[in-house]
């Protein structure tokens, strides 16, 4: 494993924070790799800080880079405590009980934060709140080819595109006449995409998208050197209802979020309750 000096700055920087304060610890009987104002540094405190794997080159590296950065951090923070008279142990204690209930709460929802959602969980849930997912921005079900003005495929091309029925036995053919004569497409029938995907491939200017998607299904364009084929399959303008098979991830995150708050809550519930019932709370 070779770390690149990036690779080894975010290192150090993440190492650092960690192991800081365990540089100060007394009733350490490894050698001393630094001293500063009193303050040692030892060399057990830099057990783990290298990487399996990493090479002689590159651990030397990390290491005088840790050693550097030490160094600067314990200048700073003996010039800090001597002229500084703030006393943070409030803030200090306040983050330690932060981060302890952080951490329980955790490994509550690790331990029995159902993760599990169903097509009809989702369906459920979209039905109900089908105003929360109003798009932004007019979305299309198309396909494409590009091709030179002059390319023998062009008729094939024009024919197949503004056939009436376009199924997925066209967006095969289209697929397969654009690949025997090397053009460039897209085929993904199936996937929503951006109306303005489309239009960064294809020259579509329209001052009213939802009007032009209504009338305009089979679109052929040419510029000076290129002929554009387009077949709109469906399509939604901006501020219709996003299609449930957009949204499925977003929902999937909001009904396991709703668990989520849903656990943490009950479990605060459960545990006053405890605390009551035991006599262990008292408010005077």
């Amino acid at each position: 494993m070779l770390l690149t000096r990036s690779h080894i700055r975010i290192l150090l920087c993440l190492v650092a924070l960690v192991a800081f304060p365990a540089c100060h610890r007394g009733g350490d009987d490894s050698p001393v790799v630094a001293r500063v104002y009193g303050h040692e540094l030892h060399r057990s405190d830099l057990a783990g800080l290298v990487p399996e794997g990493v090479s002689s080159e590159d651990s030397a590296a990390i290491i005088s880079s840790f050693i550097d950065q030490w160094i600067r951090q314990t200048v700073l923070l003996d010039k800090a405590e001597k002229n500084v008279k703030e006393d943070f142990s409030r803030q200090l204690g306040d983050y330690r009980n932060s981060l302890l209930i952080y951490a329980y709460e955790r490994q509550i929802v690790d331990q029995l934060l159902d993760t599990v959602v169903t097509a009809t969980q989702m369906r459920e849930y979209y039905d109900a709140h089908r105003t929360d997912f109003q798009l932004k921005n007019s979305i299309v079900k198309a396909v494409y080819v590009i091709a030179p003005k002059r390319s023998t495929a062009v008729p094939a091309l024009k024919n197949l595109i503004n056939k009436t029925v376009f199924s997925d036995a066209e967006v095969v053919d289209l697929e397969q006449l654009a690949t025997r004569h090397g053009l460039q497409g897209y085929y993904d029938s199936d996937t929503w995409i951006p109306f303005y995907t489309i239009q960064a491939a294809v020259p579509i200017t329209t001052y009213n998208e939802s009007l032009y998607l209504r009338q305009n299904h089979s679109i052929v364009l040419t510029d000076d050197s290129l002929t554009y084929f387009v077949r709109i399959l469906n399509y939604k303008i901006t501020d219709d209802i996003s299609p449930l098979e957009l949204e499925k991830q977003s929902i999937r995150s909001i009904i396991i979020n709703h668990r989520k708050v849903e656990l943490l809550s009950k479990m605060q519930s459960d545990l006053m309750a405890e605390a009551e019932r035991g006599g262990h709370i008292e408010k005077k």
